[in-house]
């Protein structure tokens, strides 16, 4: 029921998606009138027979505070859907509905893995060499260097897990390379990350460094990870715009667009932010992807594969005796120094 544009997409995505994944089923959560009219009118029963509605009288509205979602909209569809990961009935949770609301309710059912205090936002975003994991987006607009720290050793597990990359290369967003710039608890997280053996610390970025490919994995608060990736979104459409602009009805530019058809085509399936779509809240005992709200039916469907992937990775499963172990270490050598 979330989302800019609700179940008109996102039923459409669900079963285009299911279209694709033959192993897949759904769970369908929200109002059992408005589903069932955007499921009626698809002809394929062996997509429709693996999706399972469930109703809800109420949803999450993005104007929701999460302190009232947590008192007064447990069972919102959201909820009740979280609820639904958290006692095993599904494998992933996907939603483009309130990030707040779903921050809370996630904490409240799905709880965070062993030592990770909070989750955090993690998506990625693609590079001049391939691809990085940037996080965090959103989630937590002010944090510790333990935190850092944290969302550094998930983002590289997850790295290694997914992308099967043996020892990711990761680095601290900040506003030089420089080892005394920063704010001190970015300088603080520095340290932490050089001591960690778990983590393949390399160093400060710049935000122009983001994109040049070379780091696997980008680590900063969610106010600074939010602002980077919505000026990114609105400089690729200006420089969309400023294409088109300048193409104009000139004869010239557009006899040399068909000369270059295929490799800007190529670019623009490279560049394109629907296949970007999903992001996962890297740190919960579950797989909880976030889609963007204004998601098309295509974006929609990446964010499914995107949970997918992860579950069949049993991405939470993987990390968490890893986690276990170094929270035990970490714990060891807090009482040697006692």
């Amino acid at each position: 029921m979330g989302g800019d544009h609700g179940p008109r997409v996102i039923v459409s995505a669900l079963l285009e998606s299911l279209s694709q994944h033959s192993n897949v089923k759904a769970l369908l959560f929200g109002d059992r009138d408005e589903l069932a009219s955007q499921l009626k009118n698809y002809s394929d029963t062996s997509v429709v027979s693996r999706i399972e509605v469930r109703h809800s009288d109420c949803c999450v509205a993005d104007t929701d505070k999460p302190s009232t979602v947590i008192r007064n909209k447990r069972d919102s569809s959201m909820g009740l859907a979280l609820q639904a990961l958290a006692n095993n009935e599904a494998d992933a949770f996907v939603s483009a509905g309130n990030t707040g609301a779903m921050m809370a309710l996630g904490l409240y059912y799905v709880k965070p893995l062993p030592g990770i205090s909070r989750p955090a936002i993690c998506t990625a975003i693609p590079t001049s060499t391939g691809r990085s994991y940037v996080l965090d987006l959103g989630a937590n607009l002010d944090c510790s260097a333990k935190q850092l720290h944290q969302f550094a050793l998930l983002g590289s597990l997850m790295a290694q897990e997914l992308d099967n990359i043996a020892s990711p290369v990761v680095r601290l967003l900040n506003v030089g390379e420089e080892d005394n710039k920063g704010h001190a608890y970015i300088q603080e997280a520095a340290t932490l990350l050089e001591a960690e053996p778990l983590i393949n610390y390399s160093g400060y970025i710049e935000g122009s460094g983001i994109f040049q490919g070379g780091t696997d994995v980008v680590v900063c608060d969610g106010f600074t990870g939010n602002v980077a990736l919505k000026t990114s979104e609105g400089l690729t459409a200006m420089v969309s715009t400023m294409f088109r602009e300048a193409v104009g009805n000139s004869w010239l530019a557009k006899l040399a667009l068909m000369l270059l058809k295929t490799p800007l085509l190529k670019l623009k399936a490279q560049l394109d932010p629907a296949i970007y779509n999903g992001a996962y809240f890297l740190g919960l005992n579950g797989v909880v992807v976030k889609s963007h709200g204004g998601a098309s039916q295509a974006a929609f469907v990446h964010a499914l594969d995107v949970a997918i992937d992860a579950a069949e990775h049993n991405l939470p499963e993987v990390l968490s005796p890893i986690l276990v172990h170094k929270q035990k270490m970490d714990q060891q050598i807090n009482l040697e120094e006692l």
